[in-house]
């Protein structure tokens, strides 16, 4: 499976779309239990909404059947053990209420006020192996931010059962070299490479020095490659240095260009008089040959002679100079950066 996979990936991050597979071990659900938070210190409506949220994030993987705590009840009662409901500490219950309900796993877990803090304990149970595979805590001082890393707590959580199930994410960024993060953890592959994860939702984090982080919640199914794009906002300061180094490239272009154009007209000017300089030296040399009457005196000649050489000096002069501000500019336009690149965050970063 695993080298199908691979070439799923390959194939899918070549063509920029969404490779499928569907071997059973993909698309068979893992049916799971989740048991209701037990409150200690804390309102049972609290608890109940820390239940609901796993239970979500738990159904919002699409890869498990889900018992829901008032399915696990019905079906305690029907089986005539509704005693273990409010029973349960110890893994071995866990397991036996799995295993009465047909589970191959099970999510329970408490929520405490200790001290001035909330505390959320979570357990994994496999039932076929008769164990925990996982526990995972948090702690906050806030009611409604525990609420919010329940969400992540569980993620982490179903890991061991996710990670069997693996999918594949590939991050598009409108900057390089940004750094990406996927559930806390930051990972070597880069912008455009196809990542290797376990089916199901995670926490991705964008990040490069001088622009604002970027997170966001992305859903990766089994045997699939997904593909999300991320913009990073660069921070004012950024914008500002850019634009000033781009400005900077880009008006040197433009003076370069306009002296390279000067150049080539002056040179014209100079060629066209070194032209002239050398038809009057021309001529009086072909009247002396012939001797015909002169077109001027010796002094006219020789001062025409030097005028040649300076106009001819000049001329190449100034053929150089056009040549290399022309390479210069062409370098200086094509390798600087567009100065109008961050003109649509302008307003963002008050610019």
């Amino acid at each position: 499976m695993t080298t199908t996979l691979l070439i799923a990936a390959a194939l899918a991050a070549q063509t920029g779309g969404d490779a499928e597979l569907t071997p059973p071990e993909l698309t068979t659900k893992t049916r799971i239990a989740i048991m209701t938070i037990k409150a200690s210190g804390v309102p049972e409506e609290y608890a109940e909404g820390l239940t609901e949220t796993i239970a979500t994030t738990v159904q919002e993987t699409g890869v498990f059947e889900t018992i829901s705590p008032r399915q696990l009840s019905s079906l305690l009662a029907y089986e005539k053990r509704k005693e273990l409901l409010g029973g349960c500490a110890q893994e071995a219950c866990y397991v036996q209420i799995a295993k009465t309900v047909k589970a191959d796993h099970l999510v329970a877990g408490s929520v405490a006020k200790v001290g001035e803090k909330l505390t959320l304990n979570l357990v994994l149970i496999d039932a076929a192996e008769g164990k925990a595979l996982k526990r995972n805590n948090r702690e906050s001082a806030s009611a409604s931010n525990l609420l919010d890393d329940a969400r992540s707590a569980a993620i982490v959580l179903l890991q061991p059962i996710l990670n069997a199930r693996r999918g594949y994410l590939k991050v598009a960024v409108n900057v390089p070299d940004a750094q990406i993060v996927v559930d806390d953890e930051q990972r070597h592959e880069g912008v455009g490479q196809v990542i290797a994860l376990a089916a199901g939702p995670h926490v991705l984090k964008v990040k490069r020095d001088g622009f604002y982080a970027t997170s966001a919640d992305v859903f990766v199914r089994p045997g699939r490659v997904s593909a999300e794009d991320v913009k990073l906002i660069p921070a004012r300061e950024t914008i500002e240095d850019y634009e000033s180094s781009a400005d900077l490239m880009r008006w040197g272009a433009y003076g370069t260009a306009v002296l390279a154009a000067g150049a080539a007209v002056a040179g014209g000017v100079f060629y066209a008089r070194a032209s002239d300089n050398k038809d009057f030296v021309d001529r009086y040399s072909s009247a002396l040959a012939v001797d015909r009457p002169l077109i001027g005196t010796p002094e006219e000649a020789m001062s025409q002679r030097d005028s040649f050489q300076t106009n001819q000096a000049l001329y190449l002069s100034m053929i150089g100079t056009a040549v290399i501000s022309g390479g210069v500019s062409l370098f200086l336009w094509l390798s600087g950066d567009d100065p109008d690149r961050y003109e649509e965050f302008h307003s963002l970063t008050g610019l």
